[in-house]
């Protein structure tokens, strides 16, 4: 061997973790204190493996055992490995502390919800770097603090990451989509999810299904009957209700004439003056509905051929009657001249003096009820009247499109007998209609179901 040679070569070892501090821990729990680092690589992450995960760190290092120690002649020199970094800095509570501050810091900034669920720990860690440090690196109030952290990185990873979507908001979305909600609703459910609940909730599908029921049942906007008993104070109500043809419109009109002879005249413990005037010449079928409706109560029928006959009967029962209600004609939503010619009727009326609902079917897509609102928005309702819930398995399109434009419903109607099947609208009968959802906890949290009193 050539003088001044080197008789031994030394293994070397690699290891990786997420940050510089923990690869050393790791280094240092396998092969004890004595390492000497020769080469630090950083490696970019691809995909979203965590929130504050966007690097590896590779460390090669040599073991400076005793055991490997090489032995020198007299005439050889001892040649050191030189280090590819600055010697490491001992592993201490204080080092960890400070990479666990720039670990959520990193993470707080990625997202609101990531800040808003990390900013009491960072505070915490920001308030023990100012005192002094402990020296137990196992100490209880530090150690919660490192589960609590490592435990809401992983909630948020798993509730985000588009590949690894939670099996029960799968489920919760398959549910939805039977009942016929929308994609949009379906979404903001997800959404909902993710934000509010935690992992340990979300692995409960029962809660799971109990929370999105709360968020459906907020979704449904109810518009309370306002009830008279002070004789003083009598207002007359005009109510007209519009809507496309082929949805019940006429019947539902009987049905709320005969709720207001019967069933409010004997909540407000006197006798209603109810009339009708229709609007509807075009169709005579409609014509002779109605009027066999009104002669079975007792009332008679009005027809209006224009809107000056029209405001002419509304000046006539002015002081008279309580209730005046208006049936339309049936328009398209596809032929908005029409519905623009009939919203002439309403022109003079004062404004606020009217009391108009929208009347849409249970049946009806969500696609074709949004566009239905569009055109009749002309009119200014102020609520929605549900008809045919009977006749659907299905009432998602309905409250998707509730909630997105946030208009309350008023009645309700199912079967076509006059006058007993038309309800007050509660969120109690929407729930029942859903599928797979829990029935026992809507009748124990829903029960707002307002009960009609016939005489």
């Amino acid at each position: 061997m050539a003088s001044g040679g080197i008789k031994f070569i030394m293994e070397t070892f690699v290891e990786e973790a997420s940050t510089y501090e923990k690869c050393i821990q790791k280094i240092q729990e396998k092969y004890g204190p004595n390492i000497m680092i020769t080469r630090r690589e950083v490696k970019r992450n691809e995909g979203f493996l965590s929130f504050f995960n966007k690097e590896t760190i590779r460390l090669s290092f040599n073991i400076q055992n005793e055991a490997f120690v090489p032995k020198f002649s007299n005439n050889e020199e001892e040649v050191k490995p030189k280090s590819a970094v600055a010697p490491i800095k001992p592993y201490s509570p204080a080092n960890l502390a400070e990479e666990r501050l720039k670990i959520m810091k990193l993470a707080a900034a990625q997202s609101e919800e990531m800040a808003e669920k990390m900013m009491p720990y960072i505070e915490k860690l920001e308030n023990q770097s100012s005192s002094p440090i402990k020296t137990d690196i196992e100490s209880k109030e530090f150690k919660n603090l490192a589960e609590t952290v490592e435990r809401l990185v992983e909630e948020i990873r798993l509730k985000n990451s588009p590949s690894q979507e939670h099996e029960n908001i799968s489920k919760i979305a398959a549910l939805l989509e039977e009942n016929d909600f929308t994609a949009k609703y379906i979404r903001s459910i997800k959404e909902k999810i993710s934000k509010n609940l935690s992992l340990a909730e979300l692995n409960d599908f029962e809660l799971v299904q109990k929370k999105v029921l709360d968020w459906i049942a907020s979704s449904i906007q109810i518009k309370l009957e306002e009830t008279n008993n002070d004789d003083s104070a009598k207002k007359q109500k005009l109510i007209a209700l519009v809507g496309p043809t082929g949805i019940g419109k006429t019947t539902t009109l009987a049905k709320l004439a005969a709720y207001y002879i019967l069933a409010v005249s004997k909540l407000e413990k006197r006798s209603l003056d109810v009339r009708v005037i229709t609007i509807d010449q075009y169709r005579i079928g409609a014509a002779f509905q109605i009027k066999k409706y009104c002669e079975h109560m007792g009332i008679p029928l009005i027809i209006a051929t224009d809107p000056l006959d029209l405001h002419k009967y509304l000046d006539l029962y002015k002081d008279s009657a309580d209730i005046i209600c208006i049936d339309t004609t049936g328009r398209s939503p596809t032929d908005p001249e029409k519905i623009l010619e009939m919203q002439k009727y309403f022109d003079e009326i004062e404004p606020g003096r009217i009391e108009t609902h929208l009347v849409v079917s249970a049946v009806t897509k969500a696609a074709d009820i949004i566009e239905i609102i569009k055109q009749y928005s002309v009119f200014n309702f102020s609520s929605l009247i549900i008809t045919k819930l009977d006749e659907t398995a299905h009432v998602g399109s309905i409250i998707s499109v509730l909630d997105e434009y946030k208009i309350p419903v008023a009645y309700i109607t199912e079967g076509q007998t006059v006058p007993k099947d038309i309800a007050r609208a509660s969120k109690l009968v929407l729930l029942r209609k859903l599928t797979g959802f829990s029935l026992d906890y809507i009748n124990e949290n829903f029960n707002d179901e307002i009960s009609i009193v016939w005489s």
